[in-house]
């Protein structure tokens, strides 16, 4: 909390001397400009199987514990998998879901639905589990005041030989 204060101070001290001296440089200014409040987009808790049968489905909570609203974000999910030993049969599926807006201090729940249908392990030789990795804000549209808390990931059983 005392790092949010001092950035508050910063900003209010930087704002005072630019109106006190209209001739500050580009790069006087520039600093002013950064320090501005931001969204923090992070995962609350990890993410869920809600559904063990067909279709299976996993839940995942996104949470924006920063000071402004986050507006028009993506949150993709990456399900990854081998069907041989080889690294050359890696198996990869993107899906994605757009969320509009989250306010400072909400939380969003997401659902996504495996593939499995789509999903083989070839055993012995595949993988016996689908890994999923999801990412808040692929495309970076949100100013964050944090950009490495946006990923998660876990995997599951693949249910189809």
């Amino acid at each position: 909390m005392r790092t949010f204060s001092t950035l508050i101070i910063l900003f209010f001290c930087s704002l005072a001397t630019a109106q006190i001296n209209p001739a500050l440089k580009s790069n006087e200014l520039k600093i002013r400009e950064d320090l501005r409040l931001k969204s923090e987009l992070n995962f609350n808790g990890e993410a869920q199987l809600v559904s063990s049968t067909a279709p299976r489905v996993v839940q995942v909570i996104v949470r924006n514990t920063g000071a402004v609203n986050a507006g028009n974000f993506v949150l993709e999910v990456t399900y990854n998998w081998r069907v041989d030993h080889e690294s050359f049969s890696a198996q990869s599926i993107k899906k994605t879901q757009t969320i509009y807006t989250l306010a400072a201090g909400q939380q969003t729940q997401v659902t996504f639905t495996l593939p499995d249908n789509l999903i083989r392990s070839n055993r012995p030789y595949g993988s016996a589990n689908v890994n999923l990795s999801f990412k808040i804000d692929s495309t970076n549209a949100v100013a964050e005041m944090q950009e490495n808390n946006n990923n998660l990931s876990f995997s599951l059983p693949i249910l189809n030989n």
